[in-house]
């Protein structure tokens, strides 16, 4: 035992009969060590009740056993979600997690990056921001050999890792669900076209329209409508319109939310008048008067695949011939249908 008879890795490294750093090496997942091997570990850590000395994996290696996580907003169920997840599987390999969020602002998102690449993270995980177009910071991660994964929302062009859904599949089926529903005038709350999960989506719809032979109407796209407040003054707009949409896709569920809100207390019957899905299956939708069909985009196998991204990069980070190519993972998503399209 160490000093205070705390377990230290030299104990576990001789009750195993192999060196310190094999037991370093397994007990974050290294997949350069045998799954025999790395159970083995686990499990004496576990009945010896070893906890990592992390002042000391500091001292060794520069860093502090430590993961960042950048997100564009904390007040959605949706990154709450993503965050949890992330956090989880991090904690898993005894790595802490340092989380912020951009508030949906460039500047907020890089000085996030930088103050944690101050701290000297193992890796960074983001989700951009409306405003981030070209991310400034992805040269600096690179510089300082610190991993750098994007998740949901992701860049146009970037040589890192990238988790997220396939957008142009969920504007595609969300629109093609609005038709089945016998709906002809379909409308589409779009979100900030800075971003490629929404101009994606947006171009999804656009060609189950052409599909269905229905006419696409620029009047009835209305870009960066996403939040509840947008959500309402688009559905008051359309109100006033001579013709009106009978289906509205929404990028996001609050505008969908406040959208269904007005539409009903204005008399409009939903979904006979008009029906509507959105996007996100935030945990309040089976709960809302009128329940909101919605799109499950599976927001806790988004962290948890970012952070297994971001661990997979930092266990063969100095070993060059170990270090797979870019990964661009796709998440399956999912339609629950609900009161709101049946």
């Amino acid at each position: 035992m160490g000093k205070q008879g705390k377990v230290t890795i030299y104990d576990l490294a001789k009750r195993l009969n192999t060196t310190a750093s094999t037991v370093s090496r397994a007990l974050s997942g290294n997949t350069r060590i045998s799954k025999k091997m790395r159970d083995a570990v686990q499990k004496l850590a576990q009945e010896l009740n070893y906890a990592p000395d992390p002042i000391a994996h500091h001292l060794r290696t520069g860093r502090g056993s430590a993961l960042g996580i950048v997100v564009p907003r904390i007040d959605r169920n949706f990154f709450a979600g993503i965050i949890s997840a992330f956090q989880e599987t991090a904690q898993r390999q005894n790595y802490n997690v340092i989380i912020a969020a951009s508030n949906e602002n460039v500047l907020d998102e890089t000085t996030a990056i930088r103050a944690l690449l101050a701290k000297k993270v193992d890796g960074i995980a983001v989700s951009l921001s409306v405003e981030t177009i070209h991310p400034s910071y992805e040269v600096e991660c690179g510089m300082r050999n610190t991993p750098l994964v994007y998740f949901d929302r992701v860049p146009q062009i970037t040589e890192s890792d990238t988790v997220s859904n396939d957008n142009f599949q969920i504007g595609y089926d969300a629109t093609m669900q609005l038709a089945r529903k016998g709906c002809k005038r379909i409308g589409h709350f779009a979100g900030p076209q800075t971003l490629k999960s929404y101009v994606d989506r947006l171009e999804g719809y656009k060609k189950a329209l052409a599909d269905l032979g229905f006419p696409f109407r620029k009047e009835w796209v209305f870009e960066n409508t996403i939040t509840l407040e947008t959500g309402t003054e688009v559905a008051l707009r359309i109100m006033e319109m001579e013709e009106k949409p009978d289906g509205i896709f929404a990028a996001g569920d609050f505008s969908a939310i406040a959208a269904m809100d007005t539409f009903i207390s204005k008399g409009l019957k939903v979904p006979n008048d008009i029906a509507v899905v959105g996007v996100a299956n935030e945990s309040l939708d089976p709960y809302l008067k009128t329940p909101l069909a919605s799109i499950d985009l599976h927001q806790q196998r988004l962290g948890e695949l970012a952070a297994k991204m971001l661990l997979m990069r930092i266990n063969k980070a100095d070993n060059e011939e170990m270090r797979p190519p870019q990964q661009r993972v796709i998440v399956k998503h999912d339609i629950i249908l609900r009161e709101s399209i049946l």
